[in-house]
C-alpha cells in the first residue's frame, strides 16, 4: 500500500471516529460502535503508514512518523481499555490528533536516505523510548480528564456530560495502572539508552536524557504519593501531566525545532 493511500485512509477514519464520538458524547452516550470501528481501522492504517513511511524514508524517523506512531500507541491503549472501562470519550481528542499527525507524515517523508542503517540495539532503544512516551502521554491525558471530572462532580447540578463518563473509581484505577506501566517502560528506555547509545554528545541527546530523567523522577514521585497516601491524589495527577509535558518537549519538540527551524 502506498504512503498516500494509507495516510488518507488513516486521517479520514480517525477524524471521523473523533467526530462521531463527540456527537454521541453530546447526546449523553458513553459508547458508540461506529466510532470504535473507525478508531480500530484508523489505528491499523496509521501503523501501516508508519511502516511504509520508514521504508520510503530509508529507515530514518521524521517528526510525522514519530508523532503518528505515538498517536497510534496511545489510540491502541484507549481502544483496548474501552473493552473493560468506558473510556471511549478519550477518542474525541486522541483519534483526530493521530489523524492530523498522519498528514504531517505525508509532508515530512522524503526519498531514501544514504545514511548508514540503524543498528538493532539503536532500534531497540528507539522503540522503548517511543512506547514509553506513549504510556506517559496516556497517563497525562487521563490525569487531565480526572482533574476535570473531580471539578465537575463538585458542581451542582451535575451536567449530563459528567454522567456519561466512567465512574470515578474506575478512572482512578485505570490511571494508577497506566502510571505504573509508564514508569516501568520509561525505566527500560533509559537503561537501553545508557547501554546502547555510543556517541551520546555527538547525537545531541543530553537534553532529551535530562528531561526523560526528570520525567522518570516525576512518575516515581507520583507512585510514592500513592503508596504514602493511598488512592489518586491531586499531586499525583499534576505530576503525571508534568512528566508528559517534559517528554513531549524532549521527544517531539526538539526534533520539530531541528527539522523545521534549524
Amino acid at each position: 500500500m502506498s504512503l498516500l493511500v494509507s495516510g488518507i485512509l488513516a486521517t479520514t477514519a480517525l477524524v471521523a471516529s473523533g467526530i462521531i464520538q463527540l456527537m454521541a458524547f453530546k447526546k449523553g452516550q458513553a459508547r458508540n460502535v461506529g466510532s470504535l470501528i473507525l478508531g480500530f481501522i484508523g489505528c491499523i492504517m496509521a501503523v501501516v503508514l508508519v511502516l511504509v513511511g520508514l521504508d520510503e524514508n530509508g529507515g530514518r524517523p521524521t517528526t510525522g512518523l514519530m508523532g503518528t506512531l505515538l498517536g497510534a500507541l496511545l489510540l491502541s491503549i484507549v481502544l483496548v481499555s474501552s473493552f473493560k472501562h468506558p473510556v471511549n470519550t478519550l477518542l474525541i481528542g486522541v483519534a483526530p490528533l493521530t489523524g492530523l499527525l498522519s498528514l504531517v507524515t505525508l509532508a515530512t517523508v522524503h526519498a531514501p536516505s544514504q545514511m548508514k542503517p540503524i543498528t538493532f540495539e539503536t532500534g531497540l532503544h528507539i522503540a522503548a523510548s517511543v512506547i514509553a512516551f506513549g504510556a506517559v502521554a496516556y497517563a497525562g491525558t487521563l490525569a487531565v480528564l480526572l482533574s476535570w471530572q473531580h471539578a465537575k462532580l463538585k458542581e451542582r447540578p451535575i451536567t449530563h456530560l459528567i454522567v456519561v463518563l466512567p465512574p470515578l473509581d474506575a478512572m482512578e484505577h485505570l490511571f494508577l495502572r497506566t502510571v505504573q506501566t509508564a514508569w516501568i517502560i520509561l525505566t527500560s528506555a533509559l537503561i537501553t539508552g545508557f547501554i546502547y547509545v555510543e556517541d551520546f554528545w555527538g547525537q545531541k541527546l543530553a537534553h532529551k536524557t535530562v528531561l526523560s530523567l526528570v520525567a522518570w523522577l516525576g512518575m516515581a514521585l507520583a507512585l510514592w504519593q500513592h503508596l504514602k497516601k493511598g488512592g489518586v491524589t491531586s499531586t499525583m495527577r499534576k505530576t503525571a501531566v508534568g512528566a508528559a509535558a517534559l517528554l513531549c518537549i524532549g521527544y517531539l519538540g526538539s526534533k520539530a525545532v531541528l527539522e523545521f527551524i534549524v
